[in-house]
């Protein structure tokens, strides 16, 4: 092969391999800033059967989910600098057996958001959509985000076992759902409206924008607890992203050949 074919094969390979990385970065854009610039979105999944010391010592302890619905995960959804916006929580099966009415006839009701910033152990914000075993879905358009990092826990707990109003059914006893306590208002957040009845969907949680750090834990149970969601998501900041797509696209220029 001559030096000339050799330049050329070599001057292709690298023009190609520079194009992939290329179009990597922008695959990477996308992915983690879709088309807004602005927002980031950073998947959890549902590893953790109960929030740690809330085991009840049980079966349920062993049992991921105990009937329905069964969470299957999510995404924490940031604004630009990192602020936490919403918090998307996915579901398979109806998200309760009876339509409509408070959790006291056995209805199952979506439980308050826990959010832990710096994933440290210890709760810092909640947005507070329960104020009893009575509150009603329709009540969820507007609630109140406390901070309740300086508060004293306490906790509305799910019941148990064909007691009460969860008669007939079988739950996971005694696991916080809500929250019961004090804390400073921040300001106000919502649950976007969905289908109870629908086999699966998602829950949306807007949060404003609440500064979490880089590592954030969200805690999560439905009335009866049946399913818990206790998960750590690493969310950088999005100068963070860009800064790592841009020391991607200065290697496609460094590694494209020099004319002579």
């Amino acid at each position: 092969m001559s030096a000339g074919f050799r330049l050329l094969e070599e001057h292709s390979s690298l023009t190609l391999r520079s194009s992939t990385l290329a179009g990597l970065v922008v695959a990477l854009a996308l992915v983690v800033f879709g088309t807004n610039a602005n927002a980031a979105a950073f998947s959890f999944g549902d590893t953790a059967n109960f929030w740690p010391t809330y085991g009840n010592g049980t079966g349920d302890d062993g049992a991921d989910a105990i009937g329905v619905p069964k969470v299957t995960g999510g995404r924490a959804i940031t604004g630009n600098g990192g602020l936490l916006t919403s918090v998307e929580i996915d579901y398979t099966a109806d998200l309760s057996p009876v339509a409509g009415g408070p959790a006291t006839v056995g209805h199952v009701i979506p439980g308050d958001l826990f959010l832990d910033a710096g994933a440290d152990g210890s709760w810092d914000y909640v947005l507070r959509l329960v104020a009893s075993a009575d509150t009603a879905i329709g009540n969820y358009g507007s609630a109140t985000i406390l901070d309740i990092s300086a508060a004293t826990t306490s906790f509305i707990m799910s019941g148990s076992d064909n007691t009460g109003h969860w008669a007939g059914y079988l739950i996971r006893d005694a696991h916080p759902y809500a929250w019961s306590g004090a804390g400073t208002a921040l300001g106000t957040g919502s649950l976007d409206p969905f289908n109870e009845l629908a086999s699966g969907g998602t829950l949306k949680f807007n949060l404003g924008a609440l500064a979490v750090g880089t590592q954030l834990r969200i805690g999560w149970a439905v009335s009866c607890a049946n399913d818990v969601l206790y998960e750590t998501v690493a969310v950088p900041e999005s100068g963070t992203v860009l800064l790592l797509a841009s020391g991607l696209l200065g290697l496609t220029v460094i590694g494209r050949p020099r004319k002579a």
